[in-house]
């Protein structure tokens, strides 16, 4: 069986940008010893993640529980009935045709509404279950710190300029589904390059 469905999951695509902390004295400056004690970042993003329940409508259409074996068997007895009813439909029509109790076009309408209901019959009368799980980002950002041993003499100059971070969010996480079937149309004959 082809799959009717693809599913593409796009996960979040996040830019950091970051600007150390700076300290900024003039040449005047008393002498300091600075040590650093480095900060860090973690980021933990738990992609969506999609359920598509389809048994609801496998269910509808009486294709449940059924194994291969059981579901290759009905669907051959089905074929049968159907071929046998087929016949049974022509003989019916042919005999209708020269007893002149029907006519062509009375036989063709009851073939189109016939048609319909064959169509109706291969709808799912109920639809998938779709649910998500996931689609979180948690971010833990720990700083630089500095450490500052002063030889102090005259009060020294000086401008802290203190660091930064930026997120940038250059994709959000998406799920893109696409229906690759071929279309359905109704009636058959609209189908391009339709041949009876």
């Amino acid at each position: 069986m082809n799959q009717l469905l693809s599913i593409t999951t796009v996960p979040i695509n996040i830019e950091v940008n970051v600007t150390r902390a700076e300290l900024k004295q003039d040449s005047s400056a008393p002498k300091v010893q600075i040590s650093k004690n480095p900060g860090g970042m973690q980021i933990k993003a738990d992609p969506i993640k999609v359920q598509i329940d389809n048994s609801a409508a496998r269910e509808s259409l009486g294709y449940g529980h059924k194994n291969i074996d059981t579901f290759a068997k009905d669907e051959a007895d089905k074929g049968m009935r159907i071929a046998y009813e087929a016949t049974a439909t022509i003989v019916n029509e042919g005999n209708a045709l020269a007893d002149r109790t029907a006519t062509p076009s009375s036989l063709a309408a009851q073939k189109a509404s016939k048609t319909l209901e064959t169509v109706m019959d291969f709808l799912p009368k109920e639809g998938p279950d779709i649910s998500w799980t996931g689609n979180t980002l948690s971010i833990n950002y720990t700083a630089d710190t500095l450490n500052m041993d002063w030889d102090v003499s005259p009060r020294p100059a000086m401008e802290f300029v203190p660091g930064s971070i930026e997120f940038v969010v250059n994709q959000l996480p998406k799920v893109e589904i696409e229906y690759t079937g071929e279309p359905i149309y109704f009636p058959a004959s609209a189908a391009p390059g339709y041949k009876e």
